[in-house]
Formats: C-alpha cells, structure tokens, sequence
C-alpha cells in the first residue's frame, strides 16, 4: 500500500530542491571567503605581529619566521617609514622602531618569542605624539594633552617631554623612563635594506 501522495507540483518542488542541495553545498565548501589568506595570518599571529599592525603594516608585510634577523629588522624598519604612522599608530610605530633598532644595534637575530616577551617593558610607558599629546606606547590610546609641539634645543617638544623618548606615569604627570636600554643616535637612522654593517 502506497502512502499520502503529494500534489504534482510538490512534489515537483521537492524533487528539484533535493537536486540542487548537493551543488549549493559543494560551492560553500569550496568558496574560502575574500579574507581567508589574511584570517589565517592573524590566527597564527603573535603579540609583535600584533604590534607591527599596530603601527600600520598589513598582515601580508608581517615576517613568517620564528625570528627576526638583522636584515629583516632593517627590512621592517624601512617598511613602516614608507607606510608612516597615523596618530592613532604613533605610539605602536615608535615602540616597534625601537625594537627592530635594538636588533639592528645588537647584530643578532632574536625570536619572536623573545620580541613578544619584550614588549611587556612597553606596557606601562607612553610616548609624546606630534600633536601633542602624551599616548600609551603599545596600543597609541590617548592619555592627556600637555601642549603644542615645537623645536626646542634641537629636539621637538611639548613643555617637558620630547618626541622619541618614553615615559612613565608619575603622579600627575610623567617621568622619563630610564629602564629601556638607551640605544645609540645611530641607531634611529635607517641604513640601506643591503647594507651588512651592524
């Protein structure tokens, strides 16, 4: 005995619904979306990677290796002058100039691991933007307004504090901080991308 039947044009529907089913899954599985590439550099993606970002490159700039080598730092060092920084990745842009410089400087390559680790000397300083304002070092948040920024003894400044230098809360204010390893002038002038000499 044969059960209910279903209306010609039901029947019809369902038929070509189960026909059409297995193509429209097989086009999801293969479809990987525009930003596939870039979700899976993110996901592998360490707090130094996070920081270069930050400070205004693309994932697709970001170095793949386990460590940073002299040339790679010089590499990354030219990459985020040509990118420049915007206010809001000032802060991010200036930590990361200083640790690719301290790679420079040093001569070796240091891991990825070893950056990330370093970054946390970063957390509680703050840098002095062009703008004026004194912003936290690793994320470029806004933290107070201490004055117009002009030339000052050869350096820029606002009031006190000077571009290029870190600060530490103090009170009301903020002090210069002097538990970052002081790195030579040289240091912040890019060389050639080829240039072997530390």
């Amino acid at each position: 005995m044969l059960g209910p039947r279903l209306p010609v044009s039901a029947s019809w529907c369902l038929a070509s619904a189960l026909l059409l089913l297995p193509g429209l899954a097989g086009c999801a599985r293969r479809t990987e979306g525009v930003f596939s590439g870039t979700r899976a550099v993110l996901a592998a993606t360490d707090d130094f990677g996070m920081l270069l970002m930050g400070a205004g490159l693309s994932p697709e700039e970001l170095p793949r290796g386990g460590e940073v080598t002299v040339q790679e730092a010089r590499q990354l060092r030219l990459l985020l002058s040509l990118v420049g920084h915007s206010l809001r990745g000032f802060g991010p842009h200036v930590t990361a100039d200083y640790l690719l410089a301290e790679v420079v400087t040093k001569g070796e390559a240091v891991s990825r691991t070893t950056l990330s680790e370093r970054l946390g000397r970063f957390q509680a300083l703050a840098v002095l933007r062009p703008d004026g304002y004194i912003v936290a070092a690793m994320t470029g948040k806004p933290l107070e307004c201490v004055g117009p920024v002009g030339a000052q003894n050869g350096a820029l400044r606002a009031g006190d504090y000077r571009m290029g230098a870190f600060y530490a809360s103090e009170g009301e204010g903020y002090r210069e901080d002097t538990s970052l390893p002081r790195l030579p002038a040289r240091a912040f002038f890019l060389e050639a991308a080829g240039d072997d000499a530390p």
